[in-house]
């Protein structure tokens, strides 16, 4: 027998100018995956195009859920943004990664760490544009690129991106910490499920 709950509830935060966590909490089913949908493209429309839901309070998904997953993967993609999703509970990890949602969309161990991926893209973007801008020498130096922002909850994020002539991104880094004492760099190893 399964059970279908009738509550969710999402809290949306703007991390950024093109930024939103939306935070879920309950159960993303056939009856309130609608809810979800409406809140993330609500975010969208008020010009966030990068979406991390934090999931870590998320009981259950049904497959209406996973559909709403792609739903607004695509909607994201269309808006050139992107949908990263953290904090994935154990027990939905499995569900995840067997239907290939995992292969889809980036899967993070925590909201910070999906933040300081997006940091990294933002500022590896910068530097492409600063570089292409200086392909007639003016960037014989390179180019180096910095970000830092305040995600809130006590999660502050930083992105460095460098590129030698040419334009060509030669190194891009990024650093999340939260105040809980976690320091993961991205692509380094985060806390352990």
């Amino acid at each position: 027998m399964s059970y279908v709950s009738e509550a969710l509830d999402t809290t949306v935060r703007y991390t950024g100018k093109h930024t939103a966590v939306i935070v879920v909490t309950g159960d993303v089913d056939l009856h309130t995956a609608p809810v979800l949908r409406a809140e993330a493209l609500t975010a969208m429309t008020q010009g966030a195009r990068h979406l991390v839901l934090d999931m870590a309070e998320v009981d259950f998904v049904d497959s209406t859920g996973l559909s709403t997953l792609i739903v607004l993967l695509h909607a994201a993609q269309e808006a050139g943004g992107s949908l990263r999703v953290a904090s994935v509970p154990e027990r939905l990890v499995r569900m995840v990664t067997m239907t290939g949602i995992a292969e889809l969309l980036p899967v993070h161990d925590t909201v910070a760490e999906a933040l300081a991926a997006l940091a990294a893209l933002d500022v590896a973007e910068a530097v492409d544009d600063a570089g292409k801008e200086g392909v007639g020498g003016a960037a014989d130096e390179g180019v180096v690129v910095s970000a830092t922002a305040s995600a809130g909850r006590g999660v502050e994020v930083s992105a460095t991106a460098s590129a030698g002539r040419g334009a060509e991104v030669s190194d891009v880094s990024a650093t999340a910490s939260a105040d809980q004492g976690v320091d993961d760099a991205v692509g380094g190893t985060g806390p352990s499920r």
